[in-house]
């Protein structure tokens, strides 16, 4: 009785057993196999039991070694038959092959030798720790091209790294930059491939003229794949297809809002690109764009640099050949009337008082034309009395009607109110003399912690911000203050320039 009840509970603890247990004879034989080996192997008990181990779960190019190894350790003692698990591969019932854990052990009982088997299907832990390597190798590749993009100033360059990256990481043999062009076709600027695969040169520009990646990006801006290119049509699908690209993936480059190009894979091998690679791939357009951002500031930085410099340049030139040509002109005359008045007094001639009238009139003139120069410098009623009497003075001054709103409760920081009454001088010159406007309006209001400066004329509109220094050097001036400058100037309506600089 007491030996029937532990027989029990040992088939209760096999059944209840998620690994695999598998007991086998000296000849290889299986002589018992609990629940989970059948589920895992798909055999039932029945036949699996008799039947030698190798046949029925050994993979074929591996069932030689294993009867050596039972051989030899049912004569030796010796071999590998180990208690401490290994892992193997194993076959089950339909051929197919999968990774097992595997741990050996031989129960002391009388008789035959016997061998148990504990078994456990390690698939899911295998496929966990390849996703957390892919992983880890992507954030490694993430993380090498964001200080590519973080330390150089050459966009090809980090084209370069980044399409070197993307390939190696999918696994592809070749892998490419695309800037899509107005024209509806496609430049290459960057490159890799692995090897001796071919490539598209950089440079070279594509028809995107049938159904591929970059053509289905160009498209809907979304990420894309290519299984097959074998039936696919077209001038770019055939010199894919010259140069062995069987597949191919590839998401969108998005720089500032608008569809730049994309980064594509290609692979020349049967097997077409895992699900989830193009999403893969999206991760490095985004950095991508942040190097074209970055070398796009960097390029603009520059350039507000040299402008503010040749400004700088050619405003003291112009204080120069102003001060030159006339006050220091009138000075010059007026110091020779002086020395003759002081003569001419000295014998008594009665034309003295005229000249000293005339003298008088020209230092009158020469004040004036000196004021002018300080007020192009910077106007002294914008220190003294602050931005709104100026704007108001400004106005006054102007030659066509200005409709002036600006009330502020306090006076704004000196390089806030310097920035707003030159926007505003500026806007109304453009107005004047080249809009064609009749009328301007002016309003300048201070919240949430910015000034806004808005002036709108009613002219012909359709201005090229990009060419004039004026605007150029507005813009500078804005956001060298940490502000923002819109132009708004459709053709035939007018124009609005609208900054907001902030006040703290």
């Amino acid at each position: 009785m007491k030996d029937h009840n532990a027989s029990a509970l040992l088939t209760a603890i096999l059944d209840a057993a998620f690994d695999c247990i598998i007991t086998m004879d000296a000849e290889g034989r299986v002589v018992d196999v609990n629940p989970a080996a059948e589920r895992t192997f798909g055999y039932t008990a029945e036949e699996m039991v008799g039947r030698e181990l190798a046949e029925l779960i050994i993979p074929p190019h591996l069932r030689a070694a294993h009867r050596r190894g039972v051989e030899r350790y049912v004569a030796t003692g010796e071999g590998t038959m180990v208690g401490h698990p290994v892992e193997l591969p194993a076959m089950r019932a339909d051929g197919s092959e999968f990774p097992v854990e595997i741990a050996v052990t031989r129960p002391q009982v009388p008789g035959p030798p016997m061998f148990t088997g504990f078994l456990r299907d390690v698939t899911e832990r295998r496929r966990d720790e390849k996703a957390l390597r892919t992983l880890a190798d992507e954030q490694a590749a993430l993380r090498r091209v964001a200080t590519a993009v973080a330390r150089e100033d050459d966009p090809a360059r980090v084209f370069e790294i980044v399409t070197e990256e993307v390939g190696r990481l999918l696994g592809a043999q070749t892998s490419n930059m695309v800037r899509f062009e107005s024209d509806g076709s496609g430049v290459v600027l960057g490159g890799w491939s692995e090897g001796d695969v071919r490539n598209v040169p950089v440079g070279t520009r594509v028809a995107l003229d049938g159904p591929t990646v970059a053509s289905w990006i160009r498209d809907t801006g979304l990420p894309q794949r290519v299984d097959d290119y074998s039936e696919a049509t077209g001038s770019t699908a055939d010199l894919l297809r010259e140069l062995g690209f069987r597949s191919s993936v590839g998401a969108p480059i998005t720089l500032g809002g608008r569809l730049w190009g994309a980064v594509l894979v290609s692979t020349v091998e049967r097997t077409p690109f895992p699900k989830g690679a193009e999403q893969r791939i999206a991760n490095f357009a985004e950095l991508v764009a942040l190097a074209l951002d970055n070398a796009e500031a960097r390029r603009e930085l520059a350039a507000s640099r040299a402008r503010i410099v040749q400004a700088g340049d050619e405003e003291r030139r112009r204080l120069e050949r102003n001060l030159h040509d006339g006050a220091q002109q009138r000075l010059v005359a007026l110091s020779l009337d002086l020395r003759m008045c002081e003569r001419r007094l000295e014998a008594g001639d009665p034309a003295a008082v005229d000249l000293l009238k005339g003298a008088s009139a020209e230092l009158a003139g020469a004040l004036e034309e000196l004021r002018e120069l300080a007020r192009g410098i910077h106007p002294a009623i914008l220190s003294d009395k602050g931005l709104v009497p100026a704007l108001e003075t400004l106005a006054g001054r102007a030659t066509i009607p200005v409709d002036l709103d600006a009330e502020l409760e306090d006076r704004l920081p000196p390089p806030v109110e310097a920035a707003a009454y030159y926007l505003v001088a500026e806007a109304l010159t453009n107005a004047a003399k080249h809009a064609d406007a009749s009328s301007v309006n002016v309003a300048v209001t201070r919240r949430n912690g910015r000034a806004v400066v808005e002036v709108a004329d009613d002219g012909v509109g359709g201005v090229d911000q990009e060419k004039g220094s004026g605007l150029r050097g507005l813009r500078d001036r804005v956001e060298a203050l940490g502000g923002t400058l819109e132009i708004d100037s459709p053709a035939g309506v007018g124009t609005t320039l609208r900054a907001r600089l902030p006040c703290g």
